[in-house]
């Protein structure tokens, strides 16, 4: 009796189990496990993305950093800070503040290779020798969150200002210089200022700037800013033609801040980012300060050409009705700011 009970029972569980074990997943099931993965991944994703960014920022300060102790070495060796580009006068590319630093850079071979000391880049371009070199990619000039080719289209064509053509007279169609997301501060001043001109800023054409000259303070000066690939970039070489007697080409190492940071406004040829600092960073931008130290810039920043008359040659300024943005990237306007 006891042994019939026993095999009735046990006949009874492996059916149970055999039919538990043949369920599937219904339709509603199977569409609930997805929705429920959905919003999982929909949380957990912007946190993701939001830690990449983080990291890439980190990785774009730490290049200014670098950035800013090559100044500093350069600097001290001198004591001056190097000029924005090489006079070279009317329809001349020549070599870039960036080019002066390489040594600094950990590239003391590219510097030496590129005769940099004694010749010029009109020289470095036309030789087939030294013209692949002038393609060479430097980390410390790149933003990791930005999408930069890492050339710019070159050749023997003057097209305008805001399509972004690193032409040169009679360059060769095969010449692309590298491209840098790191432009210097040429202050305050006018679109299109003609040679002989001087800045306010920290980087101009001929005449370096010291120390002291930066009466404002280290601190309260920003030396380098990004420049964002939706702006067209920069270039770690130099400057090219400008399309007349100024010095329009000086835009592919120097920035003005009578552009607003950002500046959302379509390029055109009388409004145009390229002229300003720009960053792929959301919410604003990084900068090298004189001090050697890096803060970021809100696109909110106070902002006013207040005041200022431009002209092609040195634009005049009322200081107290300029914004802290404008202030932050004169060297000698004698406003106390701080730095927000």
């Amino acid at each position: 009796m006891n042994t019939c009970t026993t095999k009735i029972t046990t006949t009874s569980q492996n059916k149970l189990m055999k039919s538990q074990a043949g369920r599937a997943f219904t339709l509603i099931e199977l569409l609930v496990v997805i929705a429920i993965i959905g919003v999982l991944v929909g949380l957990l994703l912007p946190a993701v993305q939001s830690a990449r960014e983080s990291g890439r920022r980190v990785a774009c300060v730490n290049n200014l950093h670098q950035i800013g102790v090559a100044l500093h070495v350069y600097e001290n060796a001198r004591r001056e800070f190097p000029v924005g580009w090489q006079p070279g006068g009317s329809r001349k590319a020549e070599w870039g503040w960036p080019t002066q630093i390489l040594p600094m850079l950990e590239q003391p071979v590219l510097y030496d290779s590129l005769n940099v000391s004694t010749a010029t880049l009109r020289d470095a371009i036309g030789d087939p020798a030294l013209r692949p070199l002038l393609r060479t990619s430097i980390g410390l000039f790149r933003c990791p969150s930005d999408l930069t080719p890492p050339t710019l289209p070159g050749g023997n064509n003057n097209g305008p200002q805001y399509n972004r053509l690193f032409d040169c007279d009679n360059c060769p169609g095969d010449f692309e210089p590298a491209t840098s997301n790191y432009v210097g501060n040429g202050g305050l001043n006018d679109p299109m200022p003609v040679i002989g001109s001087n800045g306010n800023g920290i980087f101009w054409s001929e005449t370096p700037v010291r120390l002291a000259d930066i009466t404002d303070g280290l601190t309260k000066t920003f030396a380098v800013g990004e420049r964002h690939d939706r702006c067209r970039s920069a270039t770690w070489v130099g400057v090219r033609n400008p399309p007349g007697p100024d010095m329009w080409g000086s835009y592919w190492v120097r920035a003005r801040v009578s552009m607003k940071l950002n500046d959302p406004r379509p390029i055109n040829p009388t409004n145009s980012c390229t002229e300003g600092f720009s960053s792929a960073h959301p919410g604003g931008g990084n900068f090298l300060y004189c001090d050697g130290s890096v803060q970021s810039l809100n696109d909110d920043i106070s902002f006013s050409n207040g005041g200022v008359t431009f002209n092609n040659n040195n634009p005049t300024y009322v200081a107290s009705q300029l914004g802290v943005y404008q202030r932050l990237g004169i060297r000698d306007d004698g406003v106390a700011t701080t730095t927000p």
